[in-house]
């Protein structure tokens, strides 16, 4: 049986662009899944919105990234790529988020050269530690992985404080460093994308796109034809959700029913087939006395 890693290295060897939604709990990982993706992104800035109602400000722990993977993960069969942040501290620490996130079954885990307490890679503020250190995390990432197929991913956030040139002189040591997929965060424009493109024309390349944020939000296709290969929308499923919620609760406050709205809304039975009520009601019938 192979494991998420292996099924994420196969989707990498298929042609096209890899479409990524992000999933903040189990509930929006089943719906993805349902839709059709074949794979699901796990960001920090969506578990700290979900959990806490708080900004993606280096307020989460590794426990509490950990248990939100572990609901994502067991609700759905495709592979999960996973945010492990800055690592939560020093190498060591990066070695332990591996084999934490690796035993619930990561496909992947993005490693990122922020300062901690981290932000999100679109806010303003953001600092990276020196090159070096990273190296080292990556570095400590790569030996700690039990599963060869484990994919490392490299994220680095000097592009908003260095530059462009800088952020891919970081890039190309993160690689060498055994790193085999790339994330260079917020690139303000598609002259930036496609450089980046361009310096690294046989790595995987990450792309995030975050609607309202500081990256132009482009097509798959256009990705590709730039070079990437894996494409997050880390925040649909958020944004969506709040903006329905607040129409739908909205809409109860002043009319007192969500009549106005139940064609939007999934119905009693279409949501129980969702979260597999049927698979419940045969079992208890099995083991009834």
């Amino acid at each position: 049986m192979s494991t998420n890693s292996a099924r994420l290295r196969g989707l990498l060897e298929e042609p096209g662009i890899l479409l990524a939604p992000g999933a903040y709990d189990a509930l929006s990982a089943r719906i993805i899944e349902k839709i059709g993706f074949k794979l699901i992104i796990m960001g920090g800035y969506s578990i700290a919105a979900s959990r806490l109602a708080q900004p993606d400000f280096g307020v989460l722990t590794l426990t509490e990234m950990a248990a939100a993977l572990k609901t994502i993960r067991d609700a759905i069969d495709i592979p999960v790529i996973a945010d492990g942040d800055t690592g939560y501290g020093n190498p060591l620490h990066v070695r332990r988020t591996v084999q934490e996130y690796e035993r619930i079954g990561a496909a992947a885990i993005i490693f990122e050269d922020q300062v901690f307490p981290k932000r999100c890679g679109h806010m303003l503020g953001k600092e990276v530690i020196p090159c070096e250190q990273h190296v080292q995390k990556i570095r400590s990432a790569c030996e700690a992985r039990q599963d060869p197929d484990l994919l490392i991913v490299a994220r680095t956030d000097a592009l908003a404080t260095q530059g462009l040139h800088r952020a891919i002189e970081r890039g190309k040591r993160y690689l060498e460093a055994g790193a085999e997929a790339l994330f260079i965060e917020a690139p303000q424009s598609e002259s930036e994308l496609a450089a980046i493109g361009q310096a690294f024309p046989d790595t995987i390349l990450v792309a995030n796109m975050v609607e309202g944020g500081r990256t132009p939000c482009l097509s798959g296709e256009d990705l590709k034809q730039l070079g990437f290969k894996i494409v997050f929308w880390p925040c649909t499923a958020l944004y969506a959700l709040g903006a329905a919620l607040e129409k739908v609760f909205s809409t109860l406050l002043a009319t007192g029913s969500t009549a106005a709205c139940q064609a939007e809304m999934l119905s009693f039975n279409d949501f129980n087939q969702l979260v597999g009520l049927e698979k419940y009601l045969d079992l208890d019938s099995r083991y009834k006395t």
